[in-house]
């Protein structure tokens, strides 16, 4: 990245990133039961404290990690991240929610 507030946008955007991901994972899973939900450390960890706590936990621990890797000034990775979750998680997501209402 070429300047400091590139990498705060960026961190920024990975951060809305992740509660948009929390928000919509709750959304799934409250519709479609665990099931729905890929990762199944997730899924583990929502059956034994419950969604609502697990997924404040995993989200809080990969905003942690956003922030460490801004700390350490690794911008591209924060980046590449930040992307990922983008296209991994939340846009599937949101093509099941735009799916689910008949939009």
């Amino acid at each position: 990245m070429r300047s400091a507030n590139q990498a705060t946008l960026v961190l920024s955007i990975f951060i809305v990133t992740q509660v948009l991901d929390g928000t919509l994972t709750y959304w799934g899973v409250s519709q479609f039961g665990l099931g729905i939900e890929s990762n199944e450390w997730l899924v583990t960890l929502m059956k034994a404290i419950g969604p609502v706590p697990a997924l404040f936990a995993a989200k809080s621990l990969a905003v942690i990690c956003g922030f460490v890797l801004f700390a350490t000034t690794s911008f591209r990775v924060l980046a590449v991240a930040t992307g990922w979750c983008l296209g991994f998680a939340v846009v599937p997501w949101m093509i099941l929610v735009v799916a689910f209402a008949g939009v």
